[in-house]
């Protein structure tokens, strides 16, 4: 009876749609698709664009993101073992890659009489979408600071300064100068002789110096003397 259940599942496969060499969307993504369905149970799927054959359980089938996620770590020698216990070696695929794939085992599922999500097993949480896009936003905003940190036309010692006094004090770029304390000027050559301020922010100035003399004193530390 196993067996005849299980060829009854293998033969709800979808349909692979010739014309855009992969799976047909609408037999993948929607909610009553087989795939979708499919959520739990194990699988082999051949994947574009090099006929790619992946075996695992599936984890998720998403028609919002259009991918699936199959975990191929091998099953368990004891057959009874809980899917949430198996070990994880998960691989995103879109829709767009599947070319061909079938059911080849009935996987573990919920006592829910719902597909997909609600049943899969282990639990899928939902996402917290507010917490992605704060991540999302956070991380532009240290690619942009990233970006400004970086000298436009600007030599490789003078961007070496840079990132030496802004270690210590806020620095940023003004075209090729360097504003520091948003006071000292750092112009080129980029010398002691080209810390520039205006009166009564000598201390700031006392520091800049400080921080380029070191850095002066290290670069002549590392670099090896001619003639021995």
């Amino acid at each position: 009876m196993a067996d005849n259940k299980r060829q009854s599942v293998v033969g709800k496969v979808a349909t692979p749609n010739l014309k855009t060499g992969g799976v047909a969307t609408k037999d993948v993504g929607d909610a009553d698709s087989n795939l979708y369905k499919a959520v739990g149970s194990r699988i082999k799927i051949t994947c574009a664009p090099n006929n790619n054959v992946l075996e695992g359980t599936l984890f998720t089938a998403c028609n919002t993101t259009n991918a699936i996620a199959i975990n191929t770590a091998p099953a368990p020698p004891n057959p009874s073992a809980s899917l949430s216990s198996q070990p994880g070696d998960y691989h995103i695929i879109p829709f767009a890659h599947i070319l061909s794939f079938e059911i080849i085992g009935l996987g573990e599922r919920g006592q829910q009489t719902n597909a997909g999500f609600d049943s899969a097993v282990p639990n899928i949480a939902k996402v917290d979408m507010a917490a992605l896009m704060a991540r999302e936003e956070q991380t532009i905003r240290e690619m942009k600071k990233k970006d400004e940190q970086k000298g436009k036309g600007v030599s490789r010692e003078a961007q070496d300064i840079f990132d030496a006094v802004s270690r210590t004090l806020p620095a940023e770029w003004h075209q090729q100068d360097i504003v520091v304390n948003q006071a000292v000027l750092i112009k080129p050559p980029y010398t002691l002789d080209s810390i520039k301020a205006p009166a009564g922010k000598e201390q700031s100035v006392i520091q800049v110096r400080k921080i380029m003399e070191r850095h002066f004193q290290k670069r002549a530390a590392a670099t090896p003397r001619k003639g021995g």
